[in-house]
Formats: structure tokens, C-alpha cells, sequence
């Protein structure tokens, strides 16, 4: 079965996601990485900032992580 997914990166992107309940999970990929690896399942995104993303009470770095949402 296929995972559709929406990458988010603007704060428009993830007010979006905050305000709709959306759970948002966690991966970390390398360039040459085209699939990446779940870093956490995540949750909702409790908060926001330039440098970081606060979900389910953990914060994570804009530029080391990647953010992504299901959609179908």
C-alpha cells in the first residue's frame, strides 16, 4: 500500500497542521536517502519556531529533521 504524504516546511505548513489536529511524524534523511528513517511517530504540533518544531512535547531541528503528514 502506497504512503502519501505531504512534507511540511513553511509555518503556514504546520499552523495548517496544528489547527487542523493533523499527527505529524518525524524523519531524519540524508541527501542521497530517498525514503529516509522514522525517527518518531509523532503527534500534534504543540508549537513552532525559525529553529525548531515542539511535538508531542519534543522538540526537533527544522534543518536536521524532515516533517511529514499523511494525506489521501
Amino acid at each position: 500500500m502506497p504512503y502519501n504524504y505531504m512534507v511540511l516546511t513553511s509555518d503556514a505548513d504546520f499552523l495548517t497542521a496544528s489547527l487542523a489536529g493533523a499527527r505529524v511524524s518525524v524523519w531524519f534523511r540524508l541527501d542521497p536517502d530517498p525514503v529516509g528513517h522514522l525517527m518518531d511517530f509523532g503527534g500534534h504540533v504543540e508549537g513552532y519556531s525559525p529553529v525548531s518544531i515542539k511535538i508531542a512535547g519534543s522538540r526537533y531541528l527544522r534543518e536536521r529533521f524532515e516533517f511529514r503528514v499523511s494525506v489521501k
